[in-house]
């Protein structure tokens, strides 16, 4: 009995200095980056059956405990702002991608910078990998791709498709009474043409309108009359657009830099459909204007939004999408296997990651400029070393006690 005895006694000490490890990791780790607690899983080692007892009740014999895991806690942990433009934390599931040394790693910890080539890479040193924007457009289904960009490159200029005006044309005036708003838009070189739009009050609730750019923005003389790019006629009902039912087009032609014909969406109507016109007797005026095209111009800093989207802003103030983060999420997260500091790599226990852009797919939302903390919670982590320290010490006693009962039991022979 006292050797048997001896042996269930050192499970215990094995195990729960296995136990004692695991906080200690755990506390050494509090101010880690999305660092997640571990912990120390056991289980009854069973030795075999006696048989039954007199009423039948099965007797068996504990051989003590078996380490049966180590559990990390994935949870959530705390968001915590820190300004830096290059950090980011996921909301929610998933695990930024990451470029090993050959394979694919995985990562809660967004403290990310660039390197020397313009690459943004982990604080593990590896290459984030994600969707590079083509054109500023991205397409968060293709191939990952490095993310790479280099602060102070030039951006190429994009032509302005949409252009939009949200105003109020007054009801109260009479007829022929006109009113005009302007607003600047790009070619595709990034030239600059002011489009303006005049409004003329035809009848109640009827309105014509037109649009022009200057004579010289296509090789006329800057004394000529403007260039007529578009026109049509409104119609309202009780202050409400009710025609044109389709958003019209402006063309523009000939364009005096060399740049491509252009044809603009002028809005009239918004993405769901409602009037951005209204006809109220209210003074005439332009609450808002916006078009989606930008001069060239060089990259002063990034930001990143809520799904991943790394856009560069422009020294003058244009904000562009260039590339976006993918997010990887796993059907068994616990299974992921621990490569190289904060960064993970899959095992057949985690299962394929699905991966794609955030917010989609059951995957997270990023949060910019901020990083998520450890999940440790050290009065926790405290009690737990409480507890494994006691079981430590009487397992150590159950080791003394059965080596003293060995010695009396040698002495009987005396």
């Amino acid at each position: 009995m006292a050797s048997t005895s001896l042996y269930t006694a050192l499970t215990g000490l094995t195990n729960n200095g296995v136990a004692i490890n695991t906080i200690g990791n755990n506390l050494a780790n509090m101010n880690t980056t999305a660092f997640k607690s571990s912990t120390a899983d056991f289980a009854e080692l069973l030795g075999g059956s006696l048989g039954t007892s007199a009423t039948g009740d099965p007797m068996t014999v504990g051989l003590g405990s078996s380490l049966t895991g180590i559990e990390r806690n994935c949870s959530q942990g705390t968001f915590n702002s820190t300004g830096v433009s290059t950090d980011a934390a996921i909301n929610g599931n998933g695990y930024f991608v990451v470029s090993t040394n050959g394979g694919t790693g995985y990562t809660r910890s967004g403290q990310f910078e660039f390197n020397a080539d313009g690459n943004l890479v982990s604080s593990d040193g590896f290459q984030l990998m994600g969707y590079m924007a083509d054109d500023g457009t991205i397409d968060s289904t293709g191939a990952l791709t490095p993310i790479q960009i280099n602060e102070g490159q030039l951006l190429p200029a994009t032509a302005t498709t949409n252009l939009s005006m949200t105003a109020n044309l007054d009801a109260s005036q009479a007829d022929n009474y006109s009113y005009s708003s302007s607003v600047q838009i790009y070619d595709s070189l990034g030239e600059a043409h002011t489009v303006t739009v005049d409004f003329t009050m035809t009848g109640p609730g009827a309105w014509s309108w037109t649009a022009t750019i200057p004579a010289q923005d296509t090789g006329g003389a800057a004394s000529a009359a403007p260039v007529s790019i578009g026109s049509g006629n409104l119609e309202f009902t009780n202050g409400v657009l009710t025609s044109p039912a389709s958003n019209p087009t402006l063309s523009i032609s000939g364009l005096s830099d060399g740049a491509p014909d252009m044809t603009v969406n002028f809005n009239l109507l918004s993405a769901t459909g409602s009037p951005t016109i209204t006809n109220y007797a209210s003074a005439s005026a332009v609450s808002s204007t916006s078009q989606d095209g930008y001069a060239a111009s060089t990259l002063a800093g990034i930001s990143i939004d809520s799904t991943g989207t790394i856009n560069g802003l422009t020294a003058s103030g244009t904000s562009i999408p260039l590339a976006q983060l993918a997010l990887a999420d796993f059907p068994n997260e616990q299974g992921l296997q621990s490569y190289q500091g904060s960064t993970f790599v899959a095992t057949p226990s985690s299962g394929d990651p699905s991966i794609g852009a955030a917010g989609t797919g059951g995957r997270g939302s990023i949060e910019g400029d901020g990083l998520e903390e450890s999940n440790v919670d050290m009065a926790t982590e405290f009690v737990n070393l409480i507890v494994a320290q006691r079981a430590y010490e009487a397992n150590s006693k159950v080791i003394t006690t059965s080596d003293q009962l060995d010695q009396d039991t040698l002495n009987l022979i005396q």
